[in-house]
């Protein structure tokens, strides 16, 4: 059985309310040895961490804010949680910029402003960051540069290969959702980014291999055959690699 790992998804969503008993099973049916929930904001945190203790090490949690829902008071709340559950989170995410949901200045300018400063405390508290980037790539990539942002995940990475080169270099990881399995964007990335530089996810309920679908981690697996097809690899030294990865990353 190979190992697989989903670095990223969202359990405590309500698509998942009534059946994430069978949910896990599938999860460990397809490989699965652990999945990395994240919660997008102060209230999300604590249904997050209900289904950690439920699940104990076997799902475990970052704690972010979803650019979106950024705002002073949201965001001097999440900084309290991370300060406070620094030793029960894998890392800092999701956090980042969001330009595609978010059209004002104001709230785009706060944005960056909270953004440098989740780098910073993940800086100090020597926690992984992962990172939400839509429409803003470019400027996401130059703000984790300029804050010298170090352990870093650009979960479900929609930038150009040009991007993604800039990423490699610096020596962050780029995340591969399941959506590779049908979107051209995921699969052009994924036949760039070396295997070293890749971890997988799913970010479920979204995101599906297949069209209209929820998604679920165990769909992980799919992403990790796609990877394989698209590098001419073996599933297992993509699985292997991946994992690896995504373990080191957060210092499991």
């Amino acid at each position: 059985m190979m190992n697989l790992v989903d670095i990223h998804c969202h359990l405590s969503m309500k698509h998942f309310k009534n059946d994430l008993d069978q949910v896990i099973s599938r999860a460990k049916e397809k490989g699965l040895l652990l999945i990395v929930t994240s919660s997008i904001s102060p209230d999300d945190f604590f249904s997050s961490l209900k289904i950690v203790n439920k699940y104990k090490n076997y799902v475990y949690v970052t704690l972010g804010l979803h650019p979106p829902g950024v705002t002073e008071e949201t965001f001097k709340q999440t900084i309290k949680l991370i300060e406070k559950y620094k030793n029960n989170i894998l890392g800092i995410g999701e956090v980042g910029l969001d330009f595609y949901h978010v059209k004002s200045e104001s709230l785009r300018r706060l944005q960056q402003k909270t953004f440098r400063e989740f780098i910073r405390l993940s800086k100090r508290l020597e926690i992984p960051l992962v990172i939400h980037s839509r429409n803003a790539m470019q400027l996401t990539l130059n703000i984790l540069r300029e804050e010298e942002a170090s352990n870093v995940i650009l979960h479900c990475f929609s930038g150009s290969t040009k991007e993604a080169k800039v990423a490699v270099e610096e020596g962050w990881l780029i995340s591969i959702p399941t959506a590779v399995a049908n979107r051209p964007l995921y699969q052009s990335i994924a036949k760039f980014v070396p295997l070293r530089n890749m971890v997988l996810e799913t970010d479920s309920p979204f995101l599906s291999p297949f069209k209209g679908q929820r998604n679920e981690p165990a769909n992980v697996y799919y992403a990790a055959v796609k990877v394989a097809e698209i590098k001419g690899e073996k599933l297992e030294k993509v699985a292997e690699t991946t994992t690896r990865n995504a373990l080191r990353f957060f210092g499991l």
